[in-house]
């Protein structure tokens, strides 16, 4: 069966061709991203159904993490959560839970890589989804073989030479990098959120999903964190803190028995990010 869109990731997607369509492709220099939603990108947020359990337990509103009004921001926020997926899929397979792994290695091809497909051609990125459906099909057909290491190595590549398709000042701007994180840990914040129901941990994938999502943050961030301490120091410092404390909500990728903080918690963190990065 086909698996649903998560609502965030669906209206990241639509909100990405929204602004391409009103933009006409990408803008040169980025920018700093807006968090306001594209009216587009709002009404699909609005028809998005929530709820849906098991594989991937559909739930979060997902409106706050949604498109901004810069495409190349929505472009390299969706590769980052391409990214935070197949870090955590890679966790799973190092620990042999092949099963857990494969959701995270579709999230990306299933529901991210239509919002940049059109991007991709633009920026003459060359198209990698039959590289990742090949992945997945891997994961379920082979997942101790060796040619899987092989697969999942060239699939992080692909990747990783989208996001270098971005102007490298761009990239390393700390405006720009700020907005990407802010938005992917937005994303996360409500994932958590969708995995935690009467202070217990019943979405699994949810749980992964967010761990995944906070660990590519903290690592893009590091590509910032010279120049935001040598320009912002009281900013980095904030940033920094917060992003540690959020670090230890998944203290491992097997959810723990009793969640570590509350999703509201997990959200204020989220927001002391936000109010540091502008």
């Amino acid at each position: 069966m086909a698996k649903q869109l998560k609502p965030v990731e669906l209206f990241l997607a639509v909100g990405l061709a929204a602004t391409l369509g009103a933009c006409g492709g990408p803008t040169p220099e980025g920018g700093e991203a807006s968090t306001e939603p594209s009216p587009t990108a709002d009404a699909a947020h609005g028809g998005g159904e929530g709820g849906e359990g098991g594989e991937g337990g559909e739930g979060g509103e997902g409106g706050e993490a949604g498109a901004t009004s810069n495409p190349d921001a929505d472009y390299m926020t969706s590769l980052a959560l391409m990214k935070g997926h197949l870090m955590v899929a890679e966790e799973l397979i190092a620990a042999g839970n092949y099963e857990e792994a494969e959701p995270h290695i579709g999230h990306p091809v299933e529901e991210l890589y239509g919002g940049v497909e059109a991007q991709l051609a633009e920026r003459n990125v060359p198209p990698f989804k039959d590289q990742l459906n090949e992945l997945l099909d891997l994961t379920k057909s082979a997942p101790e073989s060796d040619q899987l290491k092989t697969e999942f190595d060239e699939s992080t590549a692909a990747i990783d030479g989208a996001i270098e398709a971005l102007p490298a000042d761009q990239r390393q701007s700390p405006d720009f990098v700020l907005g990407v994180i802010t938005q992917v840990l937005k994303t996360a914040a409500e994932e958590y959120e969708a995995a935690v129901v009467d202070g217990k941990i019943v979405e699994a994938v949810e749980y992964q999903d967010s761990r995944g999502f906070v660990v590519y943050a903290d690592q893009l961030y590091q590509t910032i964190a010279q120049e935001m301490e040598e320009t912002r120091a009281e900013d980095h410092t904030a940033i920094a803190k917060s992003l540690q404390e959020l670090k230890t909500v998944w203290p491992t990728v097997t959810p723990p028995e009793t969640p570590v903080k509350e999703p509201a918690d997990v959200h204020i963190l989220v927001l002391q990010v936000e109010q540091r990065s502008s």
